[in-house]
């Protein structure tokens, strides 16, 4: 139950920084928070058989770390 809030709270936060123009939904603090803590939350949810929540995080969760893994691509 512990994993669940933090993983939240790391959500939240990073959102919430983000929404504010503290940090850059690009940025590798966002893009850590929002993985991790959603894969906390997916650990949580299957545990729990929360299964569409489960697949929500599951997924959001690939794509932050896909994010960090792929390297950002120049307009010029």
């Amino acid at each position: 139950m512990v994993g669940a809030y933090v993983g939240m709270a790391l959500v939240l936060a990073a959102f919430a920084l983000e929404t504010r123009g503290q940090i850059s939904s690009r940025s590798m603090t966002y893009l850590s928070s929002m993985g991790v803590g959603e894969a906390m939350l997916t650990v949580r949810a299957a545990v729990t058989g929360e299964w569409p929540f489960a697949i929500l995080g599951g997924i959001w969760a690939a794509f932050a770390l896909y994010s960090i893994l792929r390297p950002v691509e120049n307009d010029s």
